[in-house]
């Protein structure tokens, strides 16, 4: 959908001008430039800043020259882009924002205004360094299987189809986490919940404001009243309520969402070894004889 030109807003998005491959970018921030590396964030103030100057044959440099005492030079950073009008636009509207000073003003030090602050390094992520392992080891077990059935051992291609068709516990173990995710705020909602008023504000939706004071809302389709009982749970009203305060129902249909599933992906897994493991015994006979 087109944006309407004519409407106006007195919030304005944040210019960012991205750097080449992983290096340096810069985003404005009201009065404030933010330059982002892999390994730190440098916030400038645009008081500290002197000129912006665009260099480089095709205009695709930015370089931010700070304010120094008299006789000395100012420190200067660059961020290198690929794109010259994104360029000239984060300039242009730097620019609209430097302020005008005298001819007879104290030159300070800009240095001492620019603040760095190291980027925190991102936790390793166990769960995908171990999937993308598992995946491979996955896929080349399906490919030997086909191999093999190709070469004649048309036993493969059983095991191969009962290992495709235990590859869907993986799609199914989802209904386990989401069984057992209702289940748990069902019972907290039973031992822990509050129960309010909550009024009807637009079709479907409804506020309730908790204990704190702060008004949250809810979204039921199927309740038409103009006011329902609304049971939360205090430590997390925006994520973990209810209408009503009945609570059995859900549990049970959560603890036998969870119980299905699971005996579902334990069976699906049984499928998935059998046939490899049963092919691989047949070949082992045939061996012997």
């Amino acid at each position: 959908m087109a944006a309407d030109a004519s409407s106006s807003s007195e919030v304005t998005s944040s210019v960012i001008l991205s750097g080449r491959r992983r290096g340096v970018a810069a985003r404005l921030e009201q009065d404030v430039v933010i330059m982002e590396s892999r390994t730190f964030v440098r916030r400038i103030p645009v008081a500290a800043i002197e000129r912006v100057e665009i260099r480089g044959a095709k205009g695709r440099s930015l370089v931010l020259v700070l304010r120094a005492p008299e006789k000395a030079h100012g420190e200067s950073w660059t961020v290198y882009s690929r794109s010259a009008p994104a360029v000239r636009a984060f300039a242009d509207a730097l620019r609209l924002l430097l302020p005008v000073r005298d001819a007879g003003e104290v030159r300070a030090d800009g240095a001492l205004l620019v603040t760095r602050v190291p980027v925190e390094k991102p936790t390793f992520g166990w769960r995908r360094a171990a999937l993308r392992p598992l995946v491979s080891l996955y896929l080349l077990a399906a490919a030997a299987m086909l191999v093999v059935g190709l070469l004649g051992a048309y036993e493969w291609y059983a095991a191969l189809a009962c290992w495709l068709i235990g590859s869907l516990a993986i799609p199914v173990r989802h209904g386990v986490s989401a069984g057992w995710d209702m289940t748990r705020e069902a019972w907290r909602l039973r031992t822990s919940g509050v129960l309010v008023e909550g009024r009807k504000s637009y079709s479907g939706t409804y506020e309730f404001t908790d204990l704190d004071g702060r008004i949250s809302s809810l979204k039921d389709s199927y309740e038409s009243a103009e006011r329902v009982r609304i049971l939360y749970d205090p430590a997390d009203p925006q994520q973990t309520a209810q209408v009503g305060h009945r609570t059995v129902g859900t549990l049970a249909f959560g603890g036998l969402v969870c119980l299905l599933s699971l005996a579902m992906v334990l069976a699906l897994t049984a499928i998935g070894f059998a046939g490899p493991l049963a092919a691989l015994h047949v070949l082992s006979v045939d061996a012997l004889y």
